[in-house]
């Protein structure tokens, strides 16, 4: 990563801060956040929250998603199918393209129903999703675009940002990301009626309406501010950093970087490859024996979200959260009166998917130091060499 640099600046604003954190005054730095952001981001409304998933959620509650509707998501991570559960509505997952690793338009039109009431695209790894042909398929069926921007902080497609092209956009603050606060992220609302419908999703003393307190803190929006001038060039660096990774691979067959299409700019949060070794004869734990001897103990064979311990990877949906299924005490949303629709996590629902996860090769560029990074760069040089 971009080695990331703090000092007089951030100790100021926290600070400032902490002489304003028992009265009113401290919340004045949320909205000074909000307005740094939306110079880069200009939309209808920034609003400061204390997570993606937070803001994925005030998304979903604003288009009045709920029992008995389907949310169209993606299968390789499983963030956008929890915001759709936690607004107990079912989570329908459209296949991805094996190249870009996004989700494929055309599995996405296949997904639609009477009952799809908003589609959740994430662009992965910092690398964004086939937008317009998304958009065009959105409009004609009158659905709400949400766009999963955790990876995409500044990333663009045809110079224009990830977050600006579907009705919402979440980010991310998360300790692992480009900007790192620990927690914390930013939705952006990008439609007038949007905007408007969402000023009573935000957690007031007596909200209008049943709310969730997604707020930031202050103290959070303080490192933000301080941060926020500099991440431009920490994802800047990450993204050449990542062509390290690719440099090491050319040449090399059957371990081929994620494409990405031309006109995109990728954030790279994530470096990722897929694994192809197994189909001429290089057994993938043998090639990780290698590459780990070899001085390359930060790559990951295949994909698995963080925190999915003793499960093999594989599409989101064949996780027990979602196949069993466990959100609520009484199987909702998929078992739900309000619920008329089948869902279909069995094995081959999404083909490019089940095929793709186990063999993605990838490693997180954000967490580390530049120095690391060209290191494990020429320990997979060494090891895919050794191989050819």
């Amino acid at each position: 990563m971009a080695t990331r640099t703090y000092g007089a600046q951030e100790i100021e604003k926290l600070r400032q801060w902490l002489d304003t954190n028992q009265d009113s005054a401290s919340e004045k730095m949320v909205g000074e956040l909000e307005e740094v952001i939306a110079v880069d981001y200009p939309s209808k409304r920034v609003v400061a929250t204390n997570s993606c998933m937070g803001a994925l959620h005030i998304a979903l509650q604003t288009i009045d998603v709920g029992p008995g509707d389907e949310v169209i998501v993606d299968p390789i991570v499983v963030f956008a199918g929890m915001a759709v559960m936690y607004n107990n509505a079912v989570p329908v997952f459209a296949d991805v393209d094996q190249d870009t690793f996004n989700m494929n338009p055309r599995s996405l039109v296949q997904r639609i129903t009477p009952r799809t009431k908003a589609i959740i695209c994430t662009h992965h790894f910092g690398n964004i999703c086939e937008m317009e042909k998304i958009l065009e398929i959105a409009r004609e069926n009158n659905l709400p675009i949400i766009e999963d921007c955790a990876h995409t902080l500044f990333a663009k497609r045809n110079d224009r940002y990830a977050g600006l092209w579907g009705d919402f956009s979440a980010f991310s603050f998360n300790h692992r990301k480009q900007l790192s606060t620990g927690q914390g992220g930013f939705l952006l609302v990008n439609s007038e009626e949007y905007a408007e419908k969402s000023k009573d999703k935000s957690f007031g003393r007596i909200p209008s309406r049943l709310t969730w307190n997604y707020a930031m803190p202050g103290i959070v929006a303080a490192l933000a501010l301080a941060q926020w001038e500099q991440s431009k060039q920490y994802v800047q660096k990450d993204h050449d950093l990542a062509e390290l990774y690719s440099e090491a691979v050319a040449g090399c067959d059957w371990l081929i970087p994620q494409v990405i299409p031309q006109g995109n700019w990728c954030a790279n949060h994530i470096w990722a490859a897929i694994y192809k070794g197994d189909e001429v004869g290089i057994d993938y734990s043998f090639f990780m024996k290698s590459l780990r001897e070899n001085g390359g103990d930060f790559f990951l064979p295949a994909f698995m979200p963080y925190g999915a311990f003793g499960l093999q990877p594989s599409p989101v949906y064949r996780y027990p959260i979602f196949n069993e299924p466990r959100a609520y005490a009484r199987q909702c949303p998929i078992k739900c009166p309000h619920y008329e629709g089948q869902v279909n996590y069995s094995e081959g629902a999404c083909p490019s998917a089940e095929y793709l996860v186990p063999r993605l090769f990838n490693t997180v560029i954000s967490p580390i130091r530049n120095e690391k990074v060209e290191q494990y760069a020429k320990a997979l040089h060494r090891t895919v060499q050794q191989f050819l």
